[in-house]
């Protein structure tokens, strides 16, 4: 983790402006507070991304944006994959610009959109400027217009175990391609997830039943079977998680009534 937080540090200190990026579905579980902290004492501007807008409900997304204006942050919400909201969030960079040019660098929790958001930025300006002394290999400054630079390195932030299974999922912390027993995982996701949208099993999956029977009745329906027809329940466990990173699974959490730091 040391490690992982000197690279952050590093991203932060090369910046004016930090984007930190956090998931629609559920900006409270994704939003590092050591992030905000350091920005600050840097002296960097710091701008709240939602990203992933398309996947919930506008009023959701205003409930959140109301939210972090009332802890006096700046925030857009935004879909970066689809485009949606971004003339917004450039126009919220170039309000917050100290400079020109500014130099703007992207961080959050894996999985939340950090490359989109920086490739979106980019857009097709691949010219590089001369990499800062001391870079390491393949960091490197884009010029994305006159008056913006863009880190072409995410700060990936990364923690340990939070001893909440759904909550390591969704930071990111949880790889399906390589965890050893995806079925605690995913089982904790479910629930998560079910607790803000009872309909996802239906909405995702087309299937009704109960938590308990949820991964055998996803096996089923995406065919993950074993030799004599017996659902490959780390298959279907893996399946959901990775449905999780591609935003098939679905919920909206809503901002706490009392915001506070």
């Amino acid at each position: 983790m040391r490690e992982t937080w000197r690279l952050v540090r590093r991203v932060i200190e090369d910046g004016d402006i930090v984007l930190e990026v956090l998931d629609a579905r559920d900006p409270l579980a994704t939003k590092n507070d050591e992030v905000e902290k350091l920005a600050d004492r840097l002296g960097k501007r710091h701008l709240v991304v939602i990203n992933k807008a398309d996947l919930v409900d506008r009023d959701v997304l205003e409930a959140w944006r109301v939210y972090f204006e009332k802890l006096g942050r700046r925030v857009v919400y935004i879909s970066a994959k689809y485009r949606l909201g971004t003339r917004k969030l450039v126009a919220a960079i170039r309000s917050l610009a100290p400079r020109i040019p500014a130099v703007v660098v992207v961080v959050g929790y894996p999985n939340v959109g950090k490359s989109t958001v920086i490739n979106y930025l980019k857009g097709r300006h691949v010219a590089s400027t001369s990499p800062k002394p001391g870079w390491t290999k393949g960091e490197q400054l884009v010029r994305a217009k006159s008056w913006l630079l863009v880190l072409d390195t995410p700060g990936v932030v990364k923690t340990v175990s939070t001893g909440d299974l759904a909550l390591d999922v969704v930071k990111g912390l949880v790889d399906p391609g390589t965890v050893d027993d995806p079925v605690p995982y995913a089982y904790s996701l479910l629930k998560r997830v079910l607790t803000y949208n009872p309909n996802a099993l239906r909405e995702s999956y087309g299937i009704d039943c109960d938590l308990e029977r949820a991964l055998e009745e996803i096996g089923k329906v995406k065919r993950r079977l074993l030799k004599g027809g017996r659902v490959n329940i780390d298959e279907a466990a893996r399946m959901v998680l990775k449905d999780w990173i591609v935003g098939k699974l679905k919920y909206a959490a809503r901002p706490p009534e009392n915001p506070h730091r």
